[in-house]
């Protein structure tokens, strides 16, 4: 589906393609998930990293694109490098160059990317701090406001968005989707849905948001932006939140 003339987001998957620069784009891939959930006494099946696999190797065949940009928290935990996250990285980083051909693969850090820098130069990843200009787009993972650059088209992590419908008998159902709109300045931005197979998302038609990220508060009107969903295979239009609001 496309969004821009240079911007299109793949169809059922949670990846963004910025054709000028080849590059798709997510976000929130919490590496080494089910590793850290299991030190705290939650065993999941593995899931996750097959799952971001499966995906990007659709979008780059899709796209040919020739780089992979993560908009934050490629991993999970936030104290240390858990071994897991280590191992799930490595495997990551071997499969989009030895198998997709990609030629750069850059990092936008988030909250959860601590210590990610010691990785950067044996992983031969570009890693930045909050924020990445690239080509009239600008990358920032939501903890911190994006800078003032008036013509850049911003994407945005963080926030894991989704909508969440409900049937006749109130059974819920989320579909993890992606946010487009603009800030109050007049610049596009794009709010990725999580790569993460295990997180459903927050509900942006159910409960505020704006303390999630300080982008809500001060720049941007979360009932103004347009929600397009992921389903299987397909990624359809569902209308602003403002309108979802008034439905359910």
């Amino acid at each position: 589906m496309r969004l821009e003339k240079d911007v299109e987001l793949l169809d059922g998957l949670p990846v963004a393609h910025i054709k000028s620069l080849s590059a798709v784009v997510c976000a929130d891939l919490h590496l080494g998930y089910e590793g850290v959930m299991a030190d705290r006494g939650i065993f999941l099946p593995k899931a996750n990293l097959r799952k971001i696999k499966a995906s990007l190797e659709k979008a780059v065949r899709e796209t040919r694109a020739s780089t992979i940009i993560v908009d934050g928290d490629i991993k999970n935990e936030f104290s240390k490098v858990h071994v897991e996250e280590f191992n799930e990285l490595h495997e990551l980083v071997n499969f989009a160059r030895e198998k997709l051909n990609i030629e750069r693969l850059i990092l936008i850090k988030g909250n959860h990317d601590n210590f990610v820098d010691r990785l950067k130069a044996p992983f031969k990843i570009e890693v930045y701090r909050q924020e990445a200009r690239i080509g009239g787009y600008s990358f920032f993972h939501g903890e911190e406001l994006p800078g003032k650059n008036t013509d850049d088209f911003l994407f945005m992590g963080h926030l894991h968005p989704a909508i969440a419908l409900y049937d006749k008998l109130g059974v819920k159902e989320k579909l993890k989707c992606f946010l487009y709109g603009a800030l109050k300045d007049k610049r596009k931005i794009v709010i990725l849905p999580a790569m993460n197979y295990y997180s459903e998302g927050v509900e942006v038609n159910m409960s505020e948001v704006k303390d999630v990220a300080p982008v809500f508060e001060r720049m941007l009107d979360v009932d103004s932006m347009r929600a397009f969903c992921i389903g299987e295979g397909e990624t359809l239009d569902f209308g602003t939140i403002g309108d979802l609001k008034k439905i359910f």
